[in-house]
């Protein structure tokens, strides 16, 4: 990326909750966690989280907030979010799952840099990420610089082998709300590069989950094909997101009417 400074791009947001959230269309999300990154460059780290429904049932944990609040860019992953934003006053957001959104912000930052982007991927029980960094290893615009599991007691090594990778892009897998607490945690360790939050996409890329029907993603209910897949884990994380969206409605046409 280029070493010039300059002040990142800034882009419309809106309140959901105690976040602030994008107001994009899907196709412009990539390129603009591509130009924020760009600009901050070797200058700090920029972060890129997704809020869903771990985030909104997690809104009253104070350190997670305070993690959320750091990210330089919040995006939209999840119908309640959207809903809400769109109660809120936004124009333009849609819904953009970072099984999709990854690959598009590393074309866009391929473009920025005239190179393979270097990526580093976190996360998962051991041997995941490895698995998931051969996959992206194919394509030619990638160069997966390390890997490792997220189950480590201590993170120091892990931080100086962060270091020494150089990476352009760091895939955090860790799961929302956890992912987020790990970096505020850890933000004075981060290398000055992107952070990019992304749950359970590192099974995805290998194929021990699978999307939804192109239909069910098209209307909004690709959490359904999530939930038939993995009930046990995820039926109350759903209902209870469906809890929290009521509780917020509220708060988001008042935040409108402002």
């Amino acid at each position: 990326m280029t070493s010039e400074a300059a002040a990142p791009p800034a882009y419309r947001t809106v309140p959901v909750g105690p976040f602030r959230v994008l107001d994009l269309p899907r196709a412009e999300l990539g390129p603009a966690i591509a130009a924020t990154a760009a600009a901050q460059a070797g200058q700090k780290p920029t972060l890129a989280f997704a809020c869903h429904v771990g985030g909104l049932n997690a809104r009253h944990d104070h350190e997670f907030v305070s993690a959320m609040q750091l990210a330089d860019l919040t995006y939209a992953d999840g119908v309640s979010v959207i809903a809400l934003m769109r109660l809120a006053g936004a124009h333009s957001v849609e819904r953009h799952p970072t099984t999709d959104l990854g690959w598009e912000t590393f074309q866009a930052m391929h473009q920025h840099l005239g190179r393979p982007v270097r990526v580093a991927l976190l996360g998962g029980p051991d041997g995941l990420s490895a698995a998931a960094g051969e996959v992206m290893d194919r394509e030619d615009y990638l160069d997966i610089v390390l890997t490792e599991h997220g189950y480590h007691s201590d993170w120091a090594p892990v931080f100086e082998r962060l270091r020494s990778a150089n990476y352009d892009v760091l895939v955090l897998g860790l799961g929302m709300p956890f992912e987020a607490l790990w970096v505020g945690r850890h933000y004075g360790d981060l290398p000055n590069a992107l952070v990019l939050t992304c749950g359970g996409w590192f099974g995805y890329i290998v194929g021990d989950e699978k999307r939804a029907p192109a239909w069910m993603r098209k209307y909004g209910l690709e959490w359904l094909g999530r939930v038939a897949q993995q009930p046990g884990r995820l039926w109350k994380r759903y209902a209870t997101g469906a809890v929290s969206t009521v509780a917020m409605m509220p708060k988001a046409v008042r935040s409108r009417e402002k």
